[in-house]
Order: C-alpha cells, then structure tokens, then sequence
C-alpha cells in the first residue's frame, strides 16, 4: 500500500513539473517523451500564393477550413506547423501535414494542428482531400471536380459548388451540406448521417451503411439514388417527379400516405428519386 502511494505522489510531481514547464514557457501544447523529454510547442505559419487551379491535401490529425477570400494563402498553426510542406508549381497546390506523435507524453491541450487555406472564388477546377483524422469545413468554395476522402471526423460544407463530377467519403462522422450545389456527386458514409439542406442536387448518389439520411428544403434533378443499410431517410420540401422506393425492414409514406414496400411512382421520370433502404423508413413529405 505504501509502495502504491510513494508511486501515486511521484506521478503527480512529475505531472506538476510538467504543468509548470508549460505554464513557463506559453505555447506549450505538449511534453512528450522519445529517446529524451521534447516540449512541443504551437506555431503559425503563413504563406502568400499566385493562382491555384488545383489543390491536393493530405493530413493526419488537423482541422482542415477552405475559405474564399481576395488572397490565395495557406495558414497553418499548432504543434510543428512548420514541419508542413507547401508548394504551388504552374497552379498546383500540394499541402502534405503529418500529425504523427511519436513516444509518450502529456497533453496541455489540443494536439490538433489548423489548416486554413483562402482561396479566390471559381479558380478551383480540381480538388483533391484526403484527410486521415479532423474535422473539414468548407465554405464558399467553387470547383469542377472534386474527390474528398476522410477516415474520423466531420465533413461540413456551405455554399459548396461542385460542377461537374464529385466524391465526398466518411468512414466515420456526418457530412452536413447546405447552400450548395452538387452536380454528379456521390457521398459514401460508413457510420455517420446525411444532411443537406437548401441545396440543389443534380444526378446525386447517396451510399449510407450506418445512419440516417436527411434532405430538406432542396431542389432535385436527374436521377437521385439513396441508399441506406441502417437508418432513416427522409425528405421534406424537396419534391421530384417520379419514385422508386424499397424497404426491407420499415415503412413507406410519401406525402402524408403510407404505401407497401416496394412502392413506385412514374418510375421512369427523367426526374425521379430511388431510395433502397435495409432497415429504416422512408419519409417523404
């Protein structure tokens, strides 16, 4: 017993210590240990760019925010920001961020690094996110092609503009869009919900293995395919011409009546919207 409380006291001195190195020193996100004690500290670094066409990201462990703005630039800020590499070579933008931590140690605060890249509106023809763990926010943001692809974390996006083709992917976190317009897109979930919200949905394609899909207040054209393994979907305000509905486990009501699964409406509208669903209602209002 004694052994145990001599043991609990110098855990908590050493914790102290470490809580008085940071407090001393101020930026301080963490102290970790790897082959010798390291103080991580938060840095800023900002870089002006030229014309950017096309932007390919990947990281590890930030929260990435694509903004408009006047100024192309990239601002990262968080622990070894400057270890991040940016280069713009006849209007590609590369930004590769590792947020790996190696070793043990204590965290004072948040190890997540922030990736904040402005871009001028309807310069973007291609962009490229492949985000391991953090959250995404995009707003404003006009391209042609888009493939966006994230292990952990929340996806959220307004006014998003994307006209041509495009793939947004979660494995694990919601994807909220609103205000945005979306032509040829697909969304593929793993464990997470769906919504959309005022937003204009051209030949949309929805893939949800775990949650729910909510659409509201939107315009639909062309062919819109849901499908959900585990969840509700549901749409209000957001009419289209023809139906083809399927549920193996739930119910069907569309405007307010309830109909047997499978339930067809003008199936072949060239404006119509299919959604198959395992286990969960469907909901059309």
């Amino acid at each position: 017993m004694r052994k145990t409380a001599k043991w609990a006291a110098i855990i908590l001195l050493v914790g102290a210590l470490f809580a008085g190195i940071g407090a001393l020193m101020g930026g301080v996100n963490s102290v970790t240990y790897d082959h010798g004690f390291q103080v991580v500290h938060n840095e800023t670094v900002t870089r002006k760019l030229g014309n950017v066409k096309q932007l390919e990201a990947d990281s590890d462990n930030a929260y990435v925010e694509i903004v408009a703005g006047n100024q192309a630039a990239v601002t990262v800020s968080g622990p070894d920001a400057k270890a991040t590499k940016i280069n713009l070579d006849n209007g590609i933008l590369t930004i590769a961020h590792s947020g790996n931590n190696n070793g043990i140690g204590f965290d004072f605060g948040s190890a997540e690094a922030h990736i904040k890249i402005t871009l001028p509106q309807k310069t973007l023809k291609q962009l490229n996110l492949n985000l391991t763990s953090g959250n995404l926010k995009l707003q404003q943001v006009t391209t042609k092609d888009a493939n966006i692809s994230l292990d952990s974390g929340r996806i959220v996006a307004d006014q998003l503009t994307i006209s041509h083709n495009g793939l947004l992917k979660n494995n694990s976190g919601d994807v909220e869009l609103s205000h945005s317009s979306l032509t040829k897109v697909t969304t593929q979930i793993s464990s997470g919900e769906l919504s959309i919200n005022n937003s204009t949905l051209n030949s949309f394609t929805a893939t949800n293995s775990s949650g729910d899909t909510e659409i509201e207040h939107s315009k639909l054209t062309g062919v819109l395919s849901l499908t959900n393994r585990s969840g509700d979907v549901e749409l209000n305000n957001s009419n289209t011409s023809g139906y083809r509905l399927q549920t193996d486990s739930g119910n069907i009501s569309l405007h307010d009546t309830e109909h047997a699964s499978p339930y067809n409406q003008d199936p072949d509208a060239a404006d119509r919207l299919e959604v198959t669903n395992n286990s969960g209602d469907i909901d059309i209002e």
